[in-house]
């Protein structure tokens, strides 16, 4: 510890060191600054490397031939390597302001193509809803159904309004008013016959496939009354006639394949030799329909299910799945139960299936 104290003529002068003093390393006033004081004082500055002068003559002069050959070539090539690397430059910058000129084409052309297809779309909506409408002959009225699925497939986002549509023109169109309640020789009251028009059965066939393929929601046609209609041989493959009322339908050769046919009201129905492979047949009501010979390969008569009176006589019933039915009343002569799935029937042992159907090492009971 230095100990400064004031001398007589004004000037500080350092006191003598006591023992336990520890020697200062900072330097008093009267000390000059070592070097490397001053250094560690003085602003630092960046240095500038040292300059490389060319060769003199001589030393050039000095050098074999084939050195002073290169040198000569490397310094007559170097402003050719520049501008190729400005070149090479300049076409990089070009192509990729050529790629971003694309790149802001191609997506103005897809915007352009989205709302073009977009405005294609709603002007073929347009049409087609027109030509569905009433005062339409039948043709046209089909053609407007056709026309109806195609934008279906074309335009996922409008499948569940074209659902809605064809939901509506069905509930439109089915079993005529006029019709309702009356009488006619040979069947019960209010069962008079009709004949579906060609539009309405294109639009079962449209809403089974739209409902199938791009849609969850289920459309309701529990309101539907399809009442005595007269369906003989005609297509009605993958139609949608779930929660439908087809009583005393005559559905003879009809083609059925895949249609569904979820809890409908199939009493009293005529489905002789109808195809109703691979069928959705859960929980409908079979009451007194008639199967002769139908093709039921495939299809699915699971659920609460009840046959009483249902005949399938000769009925095709490979692979169909019949698990937990009731089949006690029905009647199975000579059908075909190859491969079918019998486990948990009702009203019928093992035995007695096996005594009046065709089975096979196949069949589960």
């Amino acid at each position: 510890m230095v100990v400064w104290e004031i001398s007589a003529s004004g000037r500080p002068f350092r006191d003598q060191q006591q023992p336990w003093q520890v020697p200062s390393r900072m330097s008093t006033p009267d000390e000059p600054l070592s070097p490397f004081s001053q250094a560690a004082r003085r602003p630092r500055r960046w240095r500038r490397a040292a300059r490389v002068t060319p060769p003199t003559q001589e030393e050039l002069d000095s050098l074999p031939i084939d050195r002073r050959q290169e040198m000569y070539e490397a310094r007559r090539q170097r402003p050719w390597q520049a501008l190729n690397s400005i070149g090479i430059i300049l076409g990089l910058v070009f192509t990729g302001g050529g790629l971003y000129y694309t790149a802001l084409t191609w997506q103005t052309g897809q915007e352009e193509l989205r709302v073009t297809q977009e405005q294609q779309i709603t002007d073929r909506y347009t049409r087609a809803v027109e030509q569905i409408g009433p005062g339409r002959s039948l043709e046209v009225r089909a053609g407007g159904v056709s026309a109806l699925a195609r934008i279906a497939k074309d335009s996922a986002p409008d499948a569940g309004t074209i659902q809605n549509v064809l939901t509506a023109f069905i509930l439109e169109h089915d079993r005529p008013g006029r019709l309702k309640g009356r009488d006619r020789p040979g069947t019960p009251k209010g069962m008079a016959t009709w004949k579906p028009g060609a539009d309405l059965n294109a639009a079962l066939r449209a809403l089974g496939d739209l409902t199938r393929r791009t849609t969850k929601e289920f459309p309701r046609l529990k309101d539907a009354s399809f009442t005595g209609a007269q369906w003989g041989s005609v297509d009605l493959a993958g139609a949608y006639l779930a929660d439908a009322e087809l009583v005393q339908a005559d559905m003879m050769y009809a083609d059925l394949r895949g249609a569904d046919l979820r809890s409908a009201n199939l009493n009293g129905a005529t489905l002789n030799a109808a195809d109703l492979t691979g069928a959705d047949l859960r929980g409908a009501q079979l009451k007194y329909t008639s199967l002769y010979r139908a093709n039921l390969t495939g299809a699915r008569l699971t659920g609460k299910v009840l046959f009483p009176g249902t005949d399938f006589t000769d009925a095709n019933l490979t692979g169909a799945d019949l698990r937990g039915a009731e089949i006690g009343a029905a009647v199975l002569a000579g059908a075909n139960l190859s491969g079918a799935d019998l486990r948990g029937v009702k009203g019928m042992t093992p035995d007695e299936i096996r005594r009046t159907t065709k089975t096979d090492a196949t069949t589960k009971f």
